[in-house]
């Protein structure tokens, strides 16, 4: 199953086959995770949402098109489905707080000494906070471009959105993105 492509596994679980949504869920768990973490800023929340999501999903094979990127369609339902899910809680819940899981760290910091790795730590610290302030169009843009490595196309695809309009607010939200860290930087 691990060598076939999503959309031939998608495939497989409109049929029924529940190993080959199975292996749908391993690929993708954690980016569907980390979505959820994006959108909500709390850990247990984010694993409930992303279990609803994948529910949502399975709920919802029947409307995908195998001819058609699996990953976007499914990425677009998990998208929704935290946002649905995060629309009925209480407005006075903690703002969105971004995972420093998602980053990725390519090396080790501490191979440099501590202090590279605390002024490291800190400065993922600070870009996760001037993301998390980002409006939520350019915020979701600048996540998938720049933490997701997605094309324009993809991202595109995911969000139901003019390649167009994404080029514009990924440099709109990349202006606000810069002077935000220049304010957090001081």
């Amino acid at each position: 199953m691990r060598n076939l492509l999503d959309e031939d596994l998608a495939r497989r679980a409109q049929q029924g086959d529940q190993d080959a949504f199975a292996e749908l869920v391993r690929r993708y768990e954690k980016q569907i995770f980390s979505l959820a973490y994006r959108l909500c800023g709390d850990y247990d929340e984010a694993a409930d949402l992303a279990q609803e999501a994948f529910l949502r999903i399975y709920r919802m094979l029947h409307r995908y098109d195998p001819e058609k990127k699996f990953f976007s369609w499914m990425y677009r339902v998990a998208h929704n489905s935290c946002i649905n899910a995060l629309s009925k809680r209480p407005a006075n819940v903690v703002p969105v707080e971004q995972a420093e899981e998602y980053m990725t760290n390519d090396g080790d910091d501490t191979a440099a000494g501590p202090e590279r790795g605390y002024l490291q730590q800190e400065l993922r610290s600070q870009i996760d906070r001037a993301i998390a302030s980002l409006p939520d169009n350019y915020r979701d843009i600048v996540y998938l471009r720049y933490i997701e490595d997605m094309s324009y196309q993809q991202i595109a695809d995911v969000l139901q959105l003019p390649v167009s309009t994404i080029e514009t607010r990924l440099f709109r939200g990349k202006k606000q993105l810069q002077k935000k860290l220049l304010e957090l930087m001081g």
